[in-house]
C-alpha cells in the first residue's frame, strides 16, 4: 500500500468515526431520555460495538500498512 493509498484509507476511516460519533451520541441520547426500557435499545448497541470493533481492526491494519511504507521509505533514501 502506497503512503497516497493510506491518505484516502485513513480520510475514509475519520467519516466513519465521525458517523460513529454521532451515531453513539443519538443512541446514548435515546437511551438516557427515553421512557422505554433501557433492553429495548440492545440490538443499537449489539450494532455499535460491532462497527466500534470493525473500525479499530481496520485502523490497526492501516497502522501496519504506514509503518512499512515508512521503513520502505528509509530504507530507500
Amino acid at each position: 500500500m502506497t503512503v497516497t493509498e493510506i491518505a484516502f484509507k485513513l480520510e475514509d476511516l475519520q467519516m466513519q468515526s465521525w458517523k460513529l460519533h454521532s451515531l453513539a451520541l443519538a443512541v446514548y441520547g435515546a437511551i438516557t431520555d427515553s421512557p422505554c426500557a433501557a433492553s429495548n435499545f440492545d440490538g443499537a448497541l449489539f450494532l455499535l460495538t460491532g462497527i466500534t470493533s470493525k473500525l479499530d481492526q481496520e485502523m490497526k491494519v492501516l497502522s501496519d500498512e504506514l509503518f512499512k511504507a515508512a521503513k520502505t521509505q528509509q530504507k530507500a533514501v
